[in-house]
């Protein structure tokens, strides 16, 4: 049996071919990535330079929710992605949207302003100008904060989480959701079990397959997800689209 805290692997009977974390990185110590570094990410620039009409810190006080998609998952399994920026280019991960809590019931129908150079940003976690705008529309829009600083909250927590990096070797792994859990909650000081709602879709061949880790924060720090989903089981794929 692995230990406890080690990302467990297996191939993956729905992807081929499948790789062994052991044959790419150390079978204990898995080295982590912030989200920031996806596959067709550059060098990031500094969010600071960004105007601000309400104040901006690495997680915000109320509830609130950041959403990280698998991208390769969800551009295989739905058709209608694939002209989409982050399917095109290779991305490993994007970021959906930021949930702070107050919902679209104001009906806010305004598109997200930005600078070029805060596009410029931005773009390299949410690289979809559809998925931008809805994600402003449904969770930004009848909150207090302008659209700079919605989308500063999104990269500045993005910035600061960091991930397994078997969510970035464009290899597919079998994992169980024990050792998946336990290598996030290291990597992650505070961040507690209940913190983290992991989504999953059903494959070709009915094997779970990860699409969406929601990250829950409260109080400037990790906090507990209050509605989740967790619908994983005890394994699942991720899938780097090989």
């Amino acid at each position: 049996m692995p230990p406890p805290d080690t990302m467990a692997s297996k191939p993956a009977t729905s992807v081929t071919p499948p790789v062994l974390l052991s044959k790419i990185l150390p079978a204990r110590i898995l080295s982590p990535i912030p989200l920031w570094s996806s596959t067709a990410c550059a060098a990031p620039l500094l969010f600071a330079l960004l105007p601000l009409s309400a104040p901006a810190h690495a997680a915000p006080s109320s509830p609130s929710v950041l959403m990280i998609e698998m991208t390769p998952a969800l551009c295989s399994m739905q058709s209608s992605r694939s002209r989409m920026r982050q399917c095109l280019e290779g991305y490993s991960l994007t970021v959906s949207g930021l949930d702070l809590g107050y919902g679209s019931s104001c009906n806010n129908r305004s598109e997200p302003r930005l600078t070029p150079l805060q596009l410029k940003v931005v773009n390299r976690i949410m690289p979809d100008n559809t998925v931008r705008t809805q994600a402003w529309q449904r969770y930004g829009a009848c909150s207090p904060y302008s659209s700079s600083s919605y989308f500063r909250q999104i990269v500045n927590m993005a910035s600061e989480l960091e991930l397994p990096r078997e969510l970035n070797t464009g290899n597919s792994y079998t994992v169980t959701k024990t050792s998946f859990v336990n290598q996030m909650l290291r990597l992650n000081p505070g961040m507690r079990a209940s913190s983290l709602d992991l989504i999953c879709k059903d494959g070709n061949r009915r094997q779970s397959i990860l699409t969406q880790v929601r990250v829950c924060y409260e109080g400037g720090g990790f906090g507990q997800c209050r509605t989740v989903v967790d619908n994983c089981g005890n394994n699942f794929i991720i899938s780097g689209g090989k």
